[in-house]
């Protein structure tokens, strides 16, 4: 709003996602001091940026080598041999998202920050049923919560490859001004819930 108010002709026909680098590269211009600030800036957002991904990295190597793994493949491995493993989902991982990385640039050209944070977004908020329902109902059931999420987090994401022109429930559903990540959440709602009624019901009956 700042950059929209000050400089709206550096912003004509630009995404607004460029304000940032509008705004720092007219700072940086004007002295010294702007220019010595720009780097502080710069540097706190790279920080920032290293900071989360490289706890997100950890995060998910760890849950891949001890929730996948340790159980499946290797109940005995010491922790030496989990820390080796550790490291090399983690290689794997930051290969795989690169090239997910190299591949949507060059097949959806320039992706913008708004874009990428509404796939965030998406991924998140089906991670919302399975906290905030499991944690008030003991009937809710690892299966259908994991595969209302899984089938949330296809649905949601499958948007970002839809152009939102012509016809169909699809298309319909990406112009219809509300997240794709709130229908993914719906779907995901639905099947952790009726899922762990029937799972639950079928025990009982079993029970009797």
């Amino acid at each position: 709003m700042a950059v929209s108010a000050h400089l709206p002709d550096q912003l004509e026909g630009a995404k607004t996602d460029t304000a940032l680098t509008v705004m720092l590269s007219q700072i940086q211009e004007s002295s010294w001091f702007g220019a010595a600030l720009v780097v502080v800036i710069f540097s706190a957002i790279l920080g920032a940026i290293m900071s989360t991904g490289d706890s997100a990295l950890l995060s998910i190597s760890s849950m891949l080598t001890r929730d996948l793994y340790q159980p499946w493949f290797a109940r005995n491995a010491s922790q030496e041999q989990l820390t080796a493993v550790g490291k090399i989902f983690s290689v794997v991982l930051v290969v795989a998202v690169t090239t997910l990385t190299i591949y949507l640039n060059f097949r959806e050209g320039e992706i913008t920050l708004v874009q990428l944070l509404g796939m965030k977004f998406d991924m998140l908020i089906q991670l919302a049923p399975a906290f905030m329902i499991g944690i008030h109902w003991k009937g809710m059931r690892a299966g259908p919560t994991f595969l209302g999420m899984a089938v949330g987090l296809v649905f949601s994401l499958s948007f970002f490859w839809i152009s939102g022109e012509g016809d169909g429930l699809l298309v319909w559903i990406k112009n219809s001004g509300f997240n794709p990540g709130l229908y993914g959440v719906t779907i995901n709602l639905l099947i952790a819930v009726v899922g762990s009624f029937l799972i639950g019901r079928k025990r009982d009956g079993r029970e009797r």
